[in-house]
Formats: C-alpha cells, structure tokens, sequence
C-alpha cells in the first residue's frame, strides 16, 4: 500500500527536490526551445537533441526523482513541462511577431507534448515507486 509521504514526497528536503529537478530540467527544456527556435534550420538541437528532451526524458526525470524521494507533484510538474515551456516560447515569438514554422496550431501542439510528457511521468513514476519497493523488501 503507497503511503501519503510516498505519493506527496519527503517533506524535509521537498524545495530543493523541485529545485533540482523540475527547475532543472525545465531549464534545460527552455533553453533547448530558445536555440532550436531561434536557430537557422536543422542542427544537432533540432534533429536529437530537442526530441529527446521534449518526448524521451520525462519519464527518465520522473523516475529518477521519484527513487529519490520526490513525490506525485513533482513527476506531475516534470511531465508538463514540455507542452507549457513550448507554449511559452513559441507563444512569444508570435507575439513579437516571428512565426511559427508548421501548419498545426501551437495549442494543439503543447496539448500533445503536455498529455505525452504527463503520461510518460506517472509511468515513470510508477515504476521508480515499484524498484524502489522492491529494494527496500530485499
């Protein structure tokens, strides 16, 4: 049976849990979203760099901050990051008047990389919570 301090997180090391890694992984999906959006083509960062952070990695953060005590908020945060960070900053470079390349609308867009990345966070979630179990029982 998960506990609440399993599903909320440890309580005395909690900010800096979110510091490290829901801030720094946004920070590095931010900063991925900057170069690949004010960048000139495909580079490195467009071609595997942003993929991975964007689809790959939420459920590798969430599960690493999970086996190390971090809770259900946190791999939630870790999961929407991606949509809302793309949101952000493509978002803003509409509105200082550069446009997006591509057809779909950019909410569409942050919905599908929120709903990925959120799903792919519990999974990963779910499955730190049961190694971490399973550790602790041997």
């Amino acid at each position: 049976m998960t506990t609440v301090s399993e599903l909320w997180g440890r309580s005395g090391e909690r900010t800096q849990h979110w510091w490290v890694f829901v801030g720094g992984y946004a920070l590095v999906v931010f900063a991925l979203l900057v170069v690949a959006a004010l960048g000139e083509g495909s580079g490195p960062t467009d071609t595997f760099l942003l993929p991975a952070v964007l689809f790959y990695a939420p459920p590798f953060v969430s599960a690493v901050s999970a086996f190390r005590g971090g809770g259900f908020p946190a791999s939630l945060a870790v999961g929407l990051a991606p949509g809302v960070l793309f949101a952000l900053v493509l978002g803003g470079l509409d509105l200082v008047g550069h446009t997006a390349p591509g057809e779909a609308p950019i909410w569409a867009l942050a919905v599908g990389f929120g709903l990925l990345g959120v799903v792919g966070a519990l999974l990963g979630f779910g499955v730190s919570k049961g190694v971490r179990r399973f550790v602790k029982a041997r």
